[in-house]
């Protein structure tokens, strides 16, 4: 009997099944629907003027063999237009990696109007480069940055940029859309192994489902409201594989300073306001706070003298110089072995980069304890700019 009615139940689901596939779509569903899509690709069709193509030189827009998806790659990067004379875009970005302040480059409007600039700033904290377009340029439009704090999780989020070169291929200026899936920092270099594994960039980034391909470094990731929330990197966390973006906080934060040209050693530094020392005798992993700056974010967050260092991001700090890097107090540099993975290949003993260096905006979660080991609690530091930097 068991068995009949488990047969009839499956088919009563079938129908069910059959029946709904069946019935008519209610129309306000459908208008909806289209209303919702129009009003997408209006704003794709507003913010997609503000993109541009940027490479070192001008790339040979002659041989499709040389572009996009022939080669898996791009031969320009993407970046936007801000207060109506300059490009942001990402210095990291195989096309603009040889840019330094003072070079020169080519960029590309969305109608194929090709143009030059000059490099007039760069931030590695921040992974950025401003240009400052030449006079003549294409009138283009400017977009403004959000207030990245606000950005909830689950956001939607637009993309734009020189996919796989389609600027330079068919003009055409690629978007996608998705959700802001996360917000986090990138595990620092070498805290648990010294030769493994970590990124040098300090700062948060978002996490977006959005297609980032090739080409698209360096351009923007919107909202709803058409405002920047970051500037899309070729970063991504380990395990995670989703495209990251510096978020606009950050980049607002060391633009004005850009724009006038001062050098990135002459930056205004960041800080978090507390300082940390180990005890003597105690072990290396012993480390408590032994001073907070009043007014400071740590005096905000409820740090005092005398409790315990736990945790930066969750890591476990495994001593103090690891928590300079850990932190990004400054730009700091490692000895280690690279190389070597070749049958011809030898392993090299190099200087590499273990931070950039804190940007200021960072979030940073910190986890402490009271001296006695108790009332363990982790908060969030936002890195403000020193008082004595401009």
């Amino acid at each position: 009997m068991s068995q009949v009615r488990g047969k009839l139940g499956a088919l009563a689901v079938v129908a069910l099944m059959v029946a709904a596939a069946q019935a008519p779509v209610h129309a306000d569903g459908i208008e909806t629907l289209k209303k919702l899509q129009a009003e997408r690709v209006a704003l794709v069709k507003k913010l997609t003027p503000s993109v541009v193509a940027v490479a070192d030189a001008r790339p040979d827009l002659t041989n499709p063999g040389a572009t996009g998806m022939a080669q898996g790659g791009a031969a320009a990067a993407s970046g936007f237009v801000v207060d109506d004379d300059y490009v942001v875009t990402n210095f990291e970005s195989a096309e603009t990696n040889n840019l330094e302040p003072g070079a020169a480059c080519w960029l590309m409007s969305h109608d194929g109007t090709e143009f030059a600039g000059k490099v007039i700033g760069k931030d590695k904290r921040n992974l950025v480069l401003v240009i400052k377009m030449d006079d003549g340029h294409p009138k283009l439009p400017s977009l403004k940055f959000a207030n990245s704090d606000k950005v909830e999780m689950g956001a939607t989020a637009f993309t734009f940029g020189n996919t796989l070169d389609s600027m330079l291929i068919d003009r055409q200026v690629n978007a996608s859309y998705g959700t802001v899936s996360g917000f986090y920092r990138f595990e620092p270099l070498g805290v648990l192994n010294p030769e493994e594994g970590g990124d040098a960039y300090r700062g948060n980034v978002f996490e977006v489902d959005c297609a980032v391909h090739p080409g698209d470094y360096g351009g923007p990731v919107c909202n709803l409201d058409g405002e920047v929330i970051g500037m899309m990197t070729p970063h991504w966390m380990a395990g995670r594989h989703m495209g990251t973006a510096v978020t606009s906080n950050q980049l607002a934060a060391v633009l004005p300073q850009l724009k006038k040209g001062v050098k990135q050693d002459d930056l205004a530094q960041a800080t978090l306001g507390f300082k940390a020392k180990k005890p003597k005798g105690e072990e290396e992993s012993s480390l408590y706070v032994s001073e907070v700056t009043q007014g400071s974010p740590a005096e905000k967050a409820g740090l005092k003298v005398g409790q315990r260092l736990l945790r930066v991001d969750n890591y476990k700090i495994p001593n103090m110089s690891r928590l300079s890097e850990m932190l990004g107090t400054k730009y700091i540099e490692r000895e280690m072995t690279v190389g070597g993975s070749g049958p011809f290949a030898r392993p090299q003993k190099r200087m590499v980069p273990v931070s950039y260096g804190m940007p200021v905006g960072t979030h940073i979660l910190l986890t402490i304890a009271e001296a006695d080991g108790s009332k363990e609690r982790t908060v969030d530091l936002i890195a403000v700019q020193k008082e004595d930097d401009f």
